[in-house]
């Protein structure tokens, strides 16, 4: 376990979340537990489904903003990879015994975590989903829709393509109702597209480097493969750098969901055609405040969606794009 108090706006950051898991206290709180009482600040605890990942330390920074708005302590815990599903159940668990007032949880899987979910609404603990759902146990799910921005990466892909030839996914879960419908998402995209033939699926795991080597079989094995899609940013760096090193980006359409600072170094030099930008900051903020609405008795809508915008290597100048990457990264500045 380590904590980190600041992160800086660089690519490197990658280097510093490989860890077994992560726990993170904000400006008012210490180490990876929390005690609470009715009479101190509240206390929110974040538990995100992987540490591998820099999008989650930017979901954390809205919870973060928002936290301090109202003066409420926060914790971040993950494990250290998306598949280690026990070790967030535990996490939650220890939430629950250490009487935090409220979870934003990133489920790695939408069945699996749903006892823990409820065991935390028994004890009056409010949790709010985000990123991917939980089938039940959960107050509201806050994230991009993650089915029709990928059907969006996909139109954009097959049109790059010319409408023709072979494509793939590279995918990071499939437990997670996000891995799931990013890949339904685009697949369904691709449907609109007779001559555009499923060429396979690989899961990444969220690794760069398995990524990149399941890009490299790919294709050794069908080197006219016309278009890869990596469903989130380890998957889609994975590719992108495979791509690079093969001199293949005039021949291959690259494409990636989350387009972190990694992925916005890829487009800005066409090795990735385009990549779908999330709001993971505003989709913290929003987390805390559907806390605050919980806590003071308000029902909750069953989804509240957040801003998502494909920059593309042709795009990443405009105003609108620049707006969307600024939102995306500061939470890494603050």
């Amino acid at each position: 376990m380590r904590v980190a108090r600041t992160v800086a706006a660089t690519a490197g950051l990658v280097t510093l979340l490989a860890a077994c898991s992560v726990s993170h206290a904000g400006t008012t709180g210490s180490g990876g537990t929390a005690k609470t009482s009715s009479s101190g600040p509240k206390t929110i605890e974040f538990i995100a489904s992987e540490d591998s990942t820099p999008y989650f330390l930017q979901e954390y920074a809205g919870i973060k903003k928002a936290a301090a708005k109202y003066g409420y302590k926060t914790v971040y815990q993950a494990p250290s990879a998306i598949s280690n599903i026990s070790t967030q159940i535990g996490m939650v668990s220890t939430a629950v015994s250490d009487a935090v007032n409220g979870i934003i949880l990133v489920p790695s899987s939408p069945s699996a975590l749903v006892a823990s979910a409820k065991a935390a609404e028994k004890a009056g603990i409010p949790v709010i989903a985000t990123d991917s759902s939980l089938n039940a146990g959960s107050r509201t799910y806050i994230s991009v829709p993650d089915q029709t921005a990928a059907k969006a990466v996909a139109k954009y892909a097959a049109e790059l393509a010319g409408g023709k030839g072979q494509y793939a996914i590279i995918d990071y879960s499939l437990s997670t109702t996000s891995g799931i419908q990013r890949r339904n998402g685009f697949e369904q995209g691709m449907a609109a597209y007779p001559g555009m033939k499923f060429a396979g699926l690989q899961i990444s795991g969220g690794v760069v480097e398995t990524a990149l080597q399941e890009t490299n079989t790919l294709l050794e094995r069908d080197p006219g493969l016309k278009v890869i899609f990596g469903a989130n940013d380890r998957s889609a760096l994975g590719v992108a750098e495979a791509v690079q090193r093969l001199h293949d980006q005039n021949k291959v359409v690259v494409v990636g969901f989350d387009a972190d600072l990694g992925e916005i170094g890829y487009v800005k030099s066409g090795v990735l055609k385009g990549s779908m930008l999330q709001s993971p900051v505003t989709m913290g903020y929003d987390a805390v405040m559907a806390l605050r609405a919980s806590w003071a008795g308000k029902k909750l809508p069953a989804y509240e969606p957040v801003p998502y915008h494909l920059v593309t290597y042709k795009n990443y100048s405009t105003q609108a794009s620049i707006s969307a990457i600024g939102e995306y990264i500061s939470g890494y500045t603050g």
